[in-house]
């Protein structure tokens, strides 16, 4: 369990703020326009930017939590390739016990196998963002959060890494930031809005946004179609 007792983040004319949010095992989405606080809650979270953090308290599993590499994995939205094959790179934070045949079978699962020996900054954008996704697998840690994990995927590949997570997430922590509401509907367990640095809805359950919901936080009148068990939005 991952709880947020405080974290405060300012920077020029923006601030952003989250009190007392607990977050379980689950896929959590956080949802908002471009600009709402979403990344910043992100990033405040790991402590990487102390620069423009005012406060900053967690916890996990009740004990206090002041360096998060141990328990958090982070995948931001940008990420640099470098000279270095894709078999060294996902196993280059991997945990210890992590067999070669287990680095195998993820690099299987993504899709990555026939690139095992080609160069990180020879691969495409989503086959780079799959390499991203391997290698934060084999690290293993309880806590995982993701900035607009969906970008550069297409569709194919956004459902096998939202069904890889939802699998983890029956176990694991799993907090995202997405912009693609129908993705988000369909395997998000909660959903969290911000608007302007403030957390307007806190851990929804899915089944129970509502277009008002949607509306408000994206200032855009919002409706809900549902079919067959499934709910999507339109604008």
């Amino acid at each position: 369990m991952l709880h947020i007792k405080n974290l405060g983040i300012y920077y020029g004319s923006f601030s952003a703020a989250v009190n007392n949010v607990e977050f379980g095992p689950g896929i959590h989405v956080l949802l908002g326009e471009n600009g709402s606080g979403k990344s910043s809650v992100l990033t405040g979270i790991t402590g990487y930017n102390p620069s423009v953090i005012t406060g900053r308290e967690l916890e996990f599993n009740n004990t206090r939590l002041d360096k998060t590499a141990d328990c958090i994995s982070y995948l931001p939205q940008q990420n640099i390739p470098f000279q270095i094959t894709v078999l060294e790179f996902v196993r280059m934070t991997a945990a210890s016990r992590v067999s070669e045949k287990d680095i195998m079978s993820t690099l299987k699962a993504f899709g990555l196998e026939q690139y095992s020996y080609m160069s990180v900054d020879q691969l495409s954008g989503g086959e780079f963002k799959r390499a991203l996704c391997a290698q934060l697998h084999l690290e293993d840690k309880p806590v995982m959060m993701f900035d607009e994990l969906e970008q550069g995927l297409d569709v194919n590949y956004q459902h096998l890494v939202m069904e890889w997570l939802k699998k983890l997430s029956e176990k694991k922590t799993v907090i995202m930031a997405m912009h693609d509401l129908n993705l988000a509907l369909q395997y998000a367990d909660t959903v969290t809005c911000m608007k302007k640095g403030t957390l307007t809805e806190v851990k929804v359950p899915v089944k129970e946004v509502s277009e008002k919901m949607l509306s408000d936080t994206f200032s855009r009148e919002m409706k809900l179609i549902y079919h067959e068990g499934r709910v999507a939005a339109l604008s």
